[in-house]
């Protein structure tokens, strides 16, 4: 079965960012009443040395004449991993399947030299165990002719964990092994705030600087995992709370005679389990032909490990110790490569396939070398946008 941290992963990069790889919204016609949109299809994978996830996605956004913006969308993953959960010591293959719905609202308000734009959504995610329930806003402020952006945003996340053995139960796993007669169930938190600035440069320069802090409380750990220690093994023990900061900048410039856009993106993290992190990353996007681009991009990730984090407890500690073996909680880089090619079909106008000439089709694969135990790994994304 699927570890928890797995899950929360997954739903967190979900928070942090929004509608990333949706289709931008068309703007609708005030005058002929006319409805505009588009959809999209995109297919995710992610190969891993333990874990494989096959992931389709769906949706549809929509505008109204008044400037109402709608959105929805369906994910569901499949997800590969060996996993303890199956209620052997022995780590199995064992495939889970999770379900995934969204629904946005927005809509942009004219302040007269100001905009203000306005974004609610709403998410549910359920697996055999495992429900969460996610909303939030997410607001831009547009000052000076949208040359400076202010943003903000808040989202929140309740997840309800439980513990489905391959033999049904839902017993709760004891220190010294066997189970409790009480069933498995515990709760997680989260808050996750925003603060952006926006900042346009020059003709062919812009300057981003995101602050992010994120709340969680409740159970944090991985309801199947178990830690060898001093030979025995145990459930998995991480703190109730977890305080989170993020603070990334990012200067974008655009080389016309060549066609070039360069990104530099820089992120600094660290949380009240004394994990750090720096991640340097660049980006250079290219225009190869009037249809045709290329993304290609590096990111580098370095981590110190958290408190409680060791490769062996070879000592025996009390039950109320933290312990774990998430290899996330390591100290570990990473190194990640990869491309993006992107074809917009401008080329189809005035031919038979003509009402295609605004959809756009784009491929993603990237290689990432890794030094915890989750080892190296495989990212690939395929995406379809038809405007309509």
């Amino acid at each position: 079965m699927r570890a928890a941290t797995t899950r929360r992963g997954l739903l967190w990069v979900a928070l942090v960012l929004g509608a990333v790889g949706a289709p931008a919204a068309t703007h609708a016609d005030r005058a002929s009443g006319d409805w505009t949109g588009s959809v999209f299809l995109r297919g995710n994978y992610y190969w891993e040395r333990s874990t494989r996830v096959v992931a389709p996605n769906a949706g549809v956004t929509l505008e109204a004449p008044n400037g109402v913006r709608l959105r929805a969308d369906y994910l569901v993953d499949s997800i590969t991993s060996a996993s303890q959960a199956a209620g052997v010591v022995e780590d199995i293959r064992f495939t889970e399947i999770r379900h995934q719905g969204q629904l946005g609202a927005s809509y942009e308000f004219d302040l007269g030299r100001a905009h203000l734009d306005v974004d609610f959504s709403f998410r549910v995610s359920r697996e055999p165990d495992y429900l969460s329930l996610g909303g939030g806003i997410n607001t831009a402020l547009a000052l000076a002719d949208r040359s400076t952006v202010l943003r903000f945003a808040a989202f929140v996340l309740h997840d309800e964990i439980r513990q489905k053995l391959r033999s049904g139960t839902g017993a709760r796993p004891m220190t010294m092994g066997g189970t409790s007669a009480d069933a498995f169930r515990e709760n997680f938190d989260a808050l996750v705030l925003n603060v952006g600035w926006e900042q346009l440069l020059g003709p062919s320069a812009y300057a981003q600087i995101t602050y992010q802090y994120g709340y969680l409380n409740g159970f944090l750990a991985n309801a199947y995992r178990r830690v060898a220690v001093a030979d025995v093994l145990r459930p998995e023990h991480h703190p109730g709370t977890r305080h989170r900061h993020t603070l990334t900048g990012r200067l974008v410039g655009y080389v016309r005679p060549t066609r070039t856009a360069l990104h530099a993106i820089y992120s600094a993290y660290l949380d009240s389990w004394d994990i750090a992190a720096l991640t340097p990353e660049v980006r250079v996007y290219q225009q190869l032909a009037e249809f045709f681009y290329v993304r290609v991009r590096w990111r580098h990730y370095r981590q110190r490990r958290s408190f409680f984090y060791r490769d062996t407890y070879d000592h025996d500690l009390p039950d109320e110790a933290y312990v774990t073996a998430d290899p996330k909680m390591s100290t570990f880089h990473s190194n990640t490569l990869g491309f993006q090619l992107l074809l917009t079909g401008g080329f189809l106008g005035e031919t038979r396939l003509d009402a295609f000439r605004r959809a756009s089709l784009d491929l993603t694969v990237e290689y990432r070398w890794n030094t915890n135990r989750f080892g190296n790994g495989v990212i690939a994304q395929a995406g379809l946008v038809a405007p309509f």
